[in-house]
């Protein structure tokens, strides 16, 4: 049995393959016993541009004009910014009314977590969202998906509205979370590749600002809704917060129309040999064997789309797979240990994040007695907590990758992406701290300070979790999104018939330890990960018929085989 060796971060080496997926060269300048190196592989590949010149492109553009990755400037932001927009949009609708579910329980008559739940099976059909979209994406393409969905969110939000009871209100929320699927997980999926051979919008050196920036959208989303809802609530009613967000909604819809053309796009590739190392580069301490990098073959140049052909919205199908198979696959993701990791600290750490707006209502006004406006106010603690993280780790998230690779001889990990992961500490302090404070009579604005650091954790570590999905699994990220998205809104939609219950039988102080240990458990997920997360990716590389569906059979050739039995007979 060969020895446990680790790189000079403390990363766990694999044996197995010797080019494990999601390990790439990103330097051509590295860092061997404190003197930098040019290293001599890989010439002819793509680099970046101005202060990025020294990084190599991963994946590497082709040449063709319709690839995303040469979109001009212009058209990729307009595109991202716009997604953006729609994914703020899809945060605020989930606890767009959360500031009055008192004085709606007193309106319908009946108890909060009623209300609670009625307002949260939008959840459910989140969940279930994420499933179906996911398939019908790979199928038949996203601009379609995105047109949908942001075209039901804006009925079902009117539909809201102009609910006279509950039921009515259940019925619509239920397809607002169907529609809101696309925006939180195919937003995320946009930094990548979305389906086998497809790249996307930005390269590995990019992706992680721009997740803080996907991030942030969301939790701006999340928090500032339901501050400028109070004020709605109090001085007009509930229906005119619906009313105002089918008006964003509405000229989202449009945007997408108008600037969010189809980004699926195939590509062959050819793996390129590892080349023969020189005398020169045997003698550094650790060889710099080419690592697994995709070269795109070179085509006959292609015209570049005109913009009205982007506007296009049926492309016909991208696949000759099943639609069930397809569907069926995303579930052996269930058995990948990144599975896992995505869950625990990203969709969970959501689920308690949530809970917070949730149950501020009963919270704020058994200890502090505050109205709905003043509860809405106790968000602006979220946005502080937002602006900093965005702050903090918007640049330092992709040069902090780039500066660890220099010293890692030029060798891409996207294990170092967890680093950030030690931001979950700020939400553990959080909540401890908040459930002390409430003991002792802690003044409202420690309880705000508190959930300003539940939020900086959220944005720094939930973009950090997503980003090494998309590093990890690559073309397969959608589908451990939708898969770990899904298992996130069960969660969170059981969560909205008790979690009101809780506080007000056991206490906030009790409830709010709960969510501390809770996030500090899934935590400690990430150290493992840390470590033994490249053996994970070269395990999954090499059981493709687990971790790719191919041992999923292939309906179709069965129901020809049938038919042509049949027809035989």
């Amino acid at each position: 049995m060969l020895a446990t060796t680790f790189t000079c971060f403390g990363i766990a080496e694999d044996h197995a393959l010797q080019n494990v997926p999601g390990t790439g060269l990103l330097c051509d300048h590295g860092v061997v016993r404190g003197i930098e190196v040019d290293i001599d592989v890989t010439r002819d590949l793509k680099r970046g541009t101005g202060r990025h010149a020294h990084v190599i492109l991963i994946p590497q553009p082709s040449d063709d004009p319709r690839d995303p990755l040469n979109w001009p400037s212009w058209k990729k932001e307009a595109c991202f910014w716009t997604l953006s927009f729609g994914t703020s949009l899809t945060g605020a609708l989930s606890p767009l009314v959360s500031a009055g579910y008192v004085l709606l329980s007193k309106q319908f008559n009946v108890s909060v977590d009623d209300v609670t739940s009625s307002f949260g099976i939008l959840l459910l059909g989140l969940g279930l969202g994420m499933i179906l979209q996911n398939v019908l994406a790979v199928k038949f393409g996203h601009r379609i998906v995105y047109l949908v969905s942001s075209l039901l969110m804006f009925i079902s939000c009117i539909w809201c509205a102009s609910s006279p009871n509950l039921a009515s209100i259940r019925a619509s929320r239920f397809f607002q979370g169907c529609g809101m699927s696309a925006g939180q997980a195919k937003h995320a999926s946009s930094l990548v590749p979305r389906n086998l051979s497809s790249l996307t919008l930005y390269s590995v050196h990019e992706r992680g600002s721009r997740s803080v920036i996907w991030n942030f959208s969301l939790m701006a989303g999340v928090t500032l809704a339901p501050l400028v809802c109070s004020y709605v609530i109090e001085n007009l009613t509930w229906e005119f917060g619906f009313w105002f967000v089918s008006i964003a909604l509405g000229i989202a819809t449009v945007m997408v129309f108008l600037f969010v053309p189809e980004t699926t796009f195939h590509r062959p590739v050819v793996v390129r040999p590892a080349k023969e190392q020189t005398s020169d580069q045997i003698s550094m301490e650790k060889s710099l064997s080419e690592p697994d990098i995709q070269v795109v073959e070179r085509e006959s140049p292609q015209p570049p789309p005109g913009y009205i052909s982007g506007l296009k919205i049926w492309h016909g199908t991208y696949t000759n797979e099943n639609v069930l198979r397809i569907f069926l696959r995303q579930f052996t993701f269930i058995l990948s240990p990144v599975t896992w990791f995505v869950f625990l600290t990203y969709g969970m750490q959501t689920v308690w994040l949530t809970l917070v707006p949730l149950c501020s209502a009963t919270i704020f006004t058994l200890e502090y007695n505050f109205n709905a406006s003043q509860i809405g106010l106790t968000n602006l603690g979220g946005i502080v907590g937002i602006v900093l993280a965005m702050l903090v780790t918007g640049m330092l998230n992709d040069w902090g990758v780039v500066w660890i690779s220099r010293r890692n001889q030029g060798i891409y990990e996207p294990e170092f992406r967890l680093l950030f992961m030690i931001s979950m500490l700020f939400g553990v302090f959080g909540y401890i701290g908040w459930a002390v404070g409430n003991d002792n009579h802690m003044p409202w604005i420690g309880a705000v300070a508190c959930i300003t650091m539940l939020n900086f954790s959220m944005v720094v570590s939930g973009s950090a979790a997503v980003t090494y999905l998309l590093d990890t699994h690559r073309e397969n990220a959608l589908h451990i999104l939708a898969v770990t998205n899904f298992a996130k809104s069960m969660v969170l939609y059981g969560s909205t018939f008790i979690a009101n219950g809780i506080i007000l039988d056991r206490g906030v102080k009790v409830s709010l330890l709960i969510l501390g240990a809770c996030q500090a458990f899934c935590w400690l997920a990430s150290i493992p990960m840390y470590i033994f997360g490249k053996r994970v990716r070269s395990f999954v590389a090499r059981h493709p018929e687990v971790y790719r569906g191919e041992a999923i059979p292939n309906f179709e050739h069965w129901m020809s085989l049938e038919k042509s039995a049949g027809t035989g007979s």
